[in-house]
């Protein structure tokens, strides 16, 4: 069994024993109650606070002698090795502080950056010292947002992170599932909608003010992502929405 994208998880686990192996790597991080889990013939107690790793292909007992709930998250090799977070599974488990449990408790309901960001503090938690380039791409991704209008450039986004561009890419893809081109597009599209949504600004001016070259830039890019003119999708989103014919 694998996985090709990061799954997190809250689960209970039953009281009788089990055994697993998988292809792909996991955290076990204790929520309530405990788990007796035994790696590679060393057992722990996956209790409130303790986050277990579990590398891919080992194989793993577990127990859970009463109720209990544990955060899972289930990564896939690859991922965790483009965002150079395999140091995650060399170690042994260890006891995380009250704020990273309380982030942790939450990671379901957010977005593969803020997993990273969680992941990548949980290492620095083990080792301070260390500055991954992961955290400077986190860093990067919010002043991007902030200023789609300027020239960026794939390759300056690389430098800033100490990557070379091959490697830069490859945990982009990690972070946010597209190719840096893909995503800076996709935002400046959205925010282009939001533009046209709320403001009188000119098609022009919103090309622009997103990092289009011009407006006939921002209408090829546009249409071929949505299938209409920009100025089509403006007057639909502005139309009124006729009332129903009541029912006879």
């Amino acid at each position: 069994m694998s996985v090709a994208r990061p799954v997190i998880e809250t689960r209970a686990y039953p009281d009788r024993v089990l055994t697993d192996r998988h292809a792909f790597h996991q955290l076990l991080l204790g929520l309530e109650g405990g788990v007796e889990l035994e790696v590679g013939g060393r057992g722990v107690r996956v209790e409130p606070g303790v986050l277990a790793p579990i590398g891919a292909g080992d194989e793993h007992h577990y127990l859970a002698p009463r109720d209990n709930a544990t955060l899972v998250l289930d990564l896939p090799p690859a991922w965790c090795q483009a965002l150079q977070l395999e140091a995650l599974f060399e170690g042994r488990p260890r006891r995380l502080p009250a704020t990273l449990v309380a982030r942790g408790r939450h990671l379901g309901a957010t977005g593969a950056p803020a997993l990273v960001g969680w992941l990548s503090a949980v290492l620095c938690e083990a080792a301070p010292f260390v500055h991954e380039p992961r955290l400077r791409l986190l860093r990067l991704l919010p002043e991007i947002e902030a200023d789609l209008a300027r020239p960026w450039r794939v390759r300056d986004w690389a430098a800033r992170c100490h990557l070379a561009e091959a490697a830069f890419a490859r945990q982009f893809r990690a972070l946010t599932g597209r190719s840096p081109h893909a995503w800076l597009v996709e935002r400046r599209l959205g925010r282009a909608r939001e533009l046209m949504r709320a403001s009188t600004a000119s098609l022009t001016e919103i090309a622009l003010a997103c990092g289009f070259a011009d407006a006939a830039h921002f209408s090829r890019v546009f249409r071929a992502r949505h299938a209409l003119s920009p100025r089509q999708w403006r007057g639909l989103q502005r139309s009124p929405v006729s009332p129903s014919s009541p029912a006879r």
